[in-house]
């Protein structure tokens, strides 16, 4: 947790290393991510020599496109505070950065490495619906690193409604003024985030007029727009409401009323189709590299491990980091 708050202080972050100059490591980073650049910095404070490799020219990772909407600034301030550590430690310490870099096997292999550390993220996904190539589309994390890909759109449905969904959806509609619809199959919208975060973008996002379809499901797209299959059963919560779920899934609310199946099918016009339907681990190289065993030491961290939040991917480059 410290290593994500400048306010404690950059010196007080990364104890050095108190171990001689000949038990030094030489470490490769791979993704520049707030987990690989926690890590390296970490690392290097400890006295090791590390290389970070990020493919492309900016550090960050996912929090480039997740600073994009001006209620995110809180992120942009952050990414920037890495930027700051990254450009202090190499001035500090034995610490190489390499962007528009992307490394391979063969070349993680000749550099000879004593411990290498994949930090390359997840990998964003779109589901296999029928007609992806009737109409336009894309995935949320491009559209937000390039704004321009929206176009001349203004009629925009978003599917996934979890909270780089709905974040989107807010983006566009206060700032780049689009009527926009949210799909989601689950019966809460942002189900998991922090309540107070949820309840204010719902919130705002109805003042705004946005959509929100939730228990539906897309099942195929066309030219005419999006086409989804929605539970309209009288059981179905209402998504604007925002004191639901009240109860941990694991605990079951006798008072709940009960979901029933009532579906109805619903075209929805669409400009464009917006995917935030989540991603997996970009894990390949790391088990390719464990596989050839190109290193006495190979870890993985951050969402190429398991997605989650900048909290859990920087704690555990921390943990690492000084144990290395």
């Amino acid at each position: 947790q410290c290593a994500v708050n400048p306010r404690t202080g950059f010196e007080h972050i990364y104890p050095e290393n108190p171990s001689k100059a000949e038990h030094a490591k030489k470490i490769a980073v791979v993704g520049a991510g707030p987990a690989g650049v926690v890590l390296a910095v970490t690392a290097a404070r400890r006295g090791h020599k590390v290389e970070l490799f990020e493919k492309s020219g900016k550090i960050g990772g996912k929090t480039i496109p997740g600073s994009v909407p001006k209620i995110k600034f809180d992120v942009e301030n952050y990414r920037k505070h890495l930027e700051y550590m990254l450009s202090k430690a190499e001035k500090e310490y034995d610490l190489k950065i390499h962007l528009n870099t992307e490394v391979n096997l063969e070349k993680l292999r000749e550099g000879a490495y004593d411990s290498i550390v994949f930090a390359t993220g997840a990998a964003e996904t779109i589901p296999p619906i029928s007609g992806l190539d009737k109409i336009k589309h894309v995935k949320a994390t491009d559209l937000l690193s390039d704004p321009g890909l929206l176009g001349d759109a203004k009629s925009v449905v978003v599917v996934g409604g979890g909270e780089v969904g709905c974040e989107t959806a807010y983006w566009l509609s206060y700032e780049r003024g689009c009527q926009v619809k949210v799909v989601e199959m689950l019966p809460f919208l942002m189900e998991g985030v922090c309540t107070a975060n949820r309840g204010y973008l719902i919130h705002y996002l109805k003042k705004a007029g946005v959509e929100l379809i939730n228990y539906a499901k897309v099942v195929s797209l066309d030219d005419e727009g999006v086409h989804i299959v929605r539970n309209v059963s009288k059981g179905v919560p209402d998504p604007y409401i925002t004191w639901q779920p009240v109860l941990p899934k694991n605990i079951e609310n006798p008072l709940a009323p009960k979901i029933g199946n009532d579906e109805k099918e619903i075209t929805l016009k669409a400009d464009l189709v917006v995917f935030a339907t989540g991603g997996k681990p970009d894990d390949s190289l790391f088990y390719e590299a464990q596989a050839g065993r190109i290193a006495p030491e190979i870890h993985n961290i951050g969402d190429s491990f398991a997605g989650g939040r900048i909290l859990e991917a920087t704690r555990a480059a921390y943990a690492l980091g000084i144990k290395l």
